[in-house]
């Protein structure tokens, strides 16, 4: 599950095309750039699994866990709406912009990055079409898996109520995740692809996931490591992820979160350049 109430997918055919643009030539305008010839495999080390000392918990139990060590059910059924700030990062392309995201219930979502030379990446859904505006890529509707996997990823409830956007979860074994055992957990959602998270064996935090992501450039695999957690109102949540997708990496600091914020009454309006789309 992604961490619906902190991030979105955030554009990423949009972030890879700039990232890209700044080991190549710029594409023409409306064209799409390939996927990198060396496609990175998620960072997941078998040879470092620990090997389990007894039983492995149920997929319930430690979802359940991180649901509790976090805040509880009750906290987070109490979240709205979300509004976070901070800066994403392109560490090796020295990128740097302003980030801003909106959620709210039942599965609305908007993310803003604006780069200064490069224009704004904006990804968002109304809860039915999800859709994303960059530099690089223009306007698109997202469909299929990725548009299922964009809806999903900011249902407010998929913490609390995961069964209704997974079909399946299980823990497969214990690995080490930087120095920490940790239990492996494969989840299938209802449409797409599965999403394998790692949860902190003693803390109960989630500290990596990974997942295939389909994108205009074809399926990218996306490993997300996420740490510095802080507590933001009634929740515990990560305020640092660092995204690697297919051998690119960005970061995102979140430096403000604010639940049951105040959002603007048209900010999941579906824009005028996606809108034009459908005609």
């Amino acid at each position: 599950m992604k961490m619906n109430l902190v991030l979105s997918g955030l554009a990423l055919s949009g972030l890879m095309a700039i990232s890209l643009a700044g080991q190549t030539a710029a594409p023409a305008t409306g064209a799409t750039p390939p996927m990198p010839a060396a496609v990175a495999k998620p960072d997941v080390d078998a040879s470092a699994a620990a090997k389990p000392t007894g039983p492995l918990p149920s997929a319930d139990t430690v979802l359940q866990h991180y649901v509790d060590v976090t805040g509880g059910a009750k906290a987070y059924d109490a979240v709205k709406t979300m509004v976070g700030t901070g800066k994403f990062v392109m560490p090796a392309q020295g990128i740097t912009g302003d980030l801003t995201m909106y959620s709210a219930a039942p599965n609305k979502s908007y993310a803003l990055i604006d780069i200064q030379g490069v224009g704004k990446v904006e990804e968002g859904s109304d809860g039915t079409i999800a859709w994303e505006i960059s530099p690089m890529t223009g306007a698109r509707i997202k469909a299929g898996d990725e548009a299922a996997a964009e809806i999903r990823s900011a249902a407010t409830d998929i913490h609390t109520n995961w069964k209704k956007y997974y079909k399946s979860a299980e823990v497969t074994g214990i690995d080490d995740v930087d120095g920490k055992p940790a239990y492996k957990v494969v989840l299938t959602p209802q449409s797409g692809s599965s999403e394998t998270e790692w949860y902190d064996k003693d803390s109960g935090l989630v500290l990596k996931s990974a997942m295939t992501v389909d994108t205009p450039m074809g399926k990218a695999p996306v490993e997300i490591a996420f740490s510095d957690y802080k507590k933001e109102g009634d929740l515990t949540i990560p305020t640092k992820m660092v995204q690697n997708v297919a051998g690119q990496q960005f970061e995102i600091h979140l430096e403000k979160v604010d639940l049951n914020a105040p959002v603007p009454p048209n900010r999941f309006d579906i824009p005028a350049d996606i809108k034009a789309l459908q005609k």
